[in-house]
């Protein structure tokens, strides 16, 4: 599993198509996430895990893997709030996860030809992203920093509960 984070500005819907073809081509597991909402690669890496199992017990709410691991990145049960909170947006930060054999470098490539600018610093763990992810400031006060990023995993992990 790989994670990468970028910059810039592009057309969700035509970089969402691109990606579906690369990942069919490559026989590769893709999504785009807006990095502004994910903690660090192990974020993704959790919601990707979680997203496996539910497909293997039939638990499943979408019926694509990317699909699933965007409600289970969000906390969300509904599509349209997890594409709304976690989505890829016209312009910013964007982490892309993929699944797969493939050399880093294609992966890469394939995130410059978007017009993206590769930077691994978008998708690192940031405390100030917690209240957009929906992380109250008790919550944030009451729990030691070192335990913040489990505060999203709690999140990750209720939508089992929820399902």
């Amino acid at each position: 599993m790989i994670v990468i984070g970028a910059k810039g500005k592009m057309d969700v819907d035509s970089a969402i198509k691109k990606l579906n073809d690369f990942c069919k081509k490559n026989s590769l597991i893709g999504q785009i996430f807006d990095a502004d909402l994910v903690f660090g690669e192990e974020h993704l890496i959790v919601a990707y895990e979680r997203a496996k199992r539910a497909f293997e017990e039939g638990r499943n709410i979408c019926k694509s893997i990317e699909m699933e691991m965007l409600l289970y990145a969000s906390g969300k049960r509904q599509i349209n709030e997890a594409i709304s909170l976690i989505g890829a947006k016209k312009e910013g930060n964007y982490a892309f996860f993929f699944c797969g054999e493939i050399e880093i470098e294609k992966l890469i490539d394939f995130i410059c030809k978007l017009n993206l600018e590769i930077d691994r610093n978008v998708i690192d763990f940031k405390k100030e992203k917690l209240k957009k992810f929906g992380i109250s400031e008790n919550e944030i006060i009451a729990t030691d920093e070192k335990f913040h990023k489990d505060l999203i995993f709690e999140k990750i992990a209720l939508l089992d509960a929820i399902k």
